[in-house]
């Protein structure tokens, strides 16, 4: 019986199961193992299946270098290609047999047409001019990123956890000063007015510390940074570290602003946490977060 990881004589060909060398049929998933009846094969598969793998590059140049493919197949190999040169394979600048060709193993340069050279520059001068044309304000949102599954990105706001916090991100009008917005937190609800007019309102997902929480605004953004009463450390009577996870900023949000998972993710359970109870506004400044002058309102008589 030929084993799999035998030299084979590629001459010779048996039945996998039972060594029988007439009728053989190629197993069509890996082709590197013969049998001579469906009967064989199912028989033989509780051993097969352990190697068995299909190679879609091995496939795909069989035809014209049996050999290579037969190796690749043997030794469980599959092509391997960098960005740039997948990049160039969808643009059709280049082709599998220009970059892997075995008379020519280096990628060919690429190569561009006047139209493709023209796209390219047109293209990196509107980049050029929307960067130029970008508000410190656009800048600022723009750097406020949401790690997957840990908040979102809503149509009004954005929002973020790790497991001491939550924080809430706004934009607030062009022009729009402090005095116009108006932030109620409570332990268990949040209102954000501005110039009189509601943008947020609601009961929380879970209980927050109020006088561990606190709002500011720098650059057109409002940031209201919220202190969990139930985080890691500091847990409701008989439940655990998953139980602190929100799963949206209001209890009874819309669908579209609550994240559609059944259980917290794993990146949540190694984010950062306090583990004292401090201010949130002093160990947001403690860390470097802001380098510029910012309204504190933790003491503000409407907080």
């Amino acid at each position: 019986m030929a084993s799999h990881f035998e030299d084979e004589d590629p001459t010779v060909k048996e039945c996998a199961n039972c060594g029988c060398t007439d009728n053989l049929g190629r197993c069509t998933r890996c082709h590197s193992a013969w049998f001579c009846s469906v009967k064989c094969q199912k028989a033989y598969w509780p051993f097969h299946k352990e190697w068995c793998r299909k190679n879609d590059f091995a496939d795909m140049i069989e035809k014209e270098e049996p050999k290579f493919a037969k190796w690749m197949r043997k030794h469980g190999k599959q092509a391997v290609v960098k960005d740039d040169e997948v990049d160039r394979i969808e643009r059709k600048t280049a082709t599998f047999d220009d970059m892997y060709g075995r008379a020519n193993p280096k990628p060919l340069p690429p190569s561009y047409t006047a139209e493709d050279i023209k796209r390219m520059a047109a293209a990196e001068e509107r980049a050029l001019l929307n960067e130029r044309t970008l508000t410190i304000e656009d800048k600022e949102w723009a750097e406020i990123t949401v790690p997957e599954h840990m908040g979102m990105e809503c149509s009004k706001y954005k929002w973020r956890q790790n497991q001491s916090n939550v924080e809430v991100f706004m934009r607030l009008p062009t022009g729009c000063s402090s005095k116009a917005v108006q932030v109620e937190l409570e332990a268990n609800s949040l209102s954000v007015r501005i110039h009189g007019e509601a943008v947020m309102k609601g009961d929380l997902f879970l209980p927050v510390k109020k006088d561990a929480s606190t709002w500011i605004i720098h650059d057109g953004i409002l940031e209201i940074i919220m202190l969990k009463r139930y985080r890691r450390d500091h847990y409701e009577n008989g439940k655990t570290n998953a139980d602190t996870f929100w799963f949206s900023v209001f209890r009874k949000g819309r669908l579209e602003e609550a994240l559609q998972i059944q259980y917290p993710p794993s990146n949540y359970y190694s984010s950062e946490y306090e583990k004292e109870d401090k201010p949130v506004h002093k160990v947001m400044a403690r860390s470097g977060k802001y380098d510029r002058p910012m309204i504190d309102r933790s003491k503000d008589s409407r907080f």
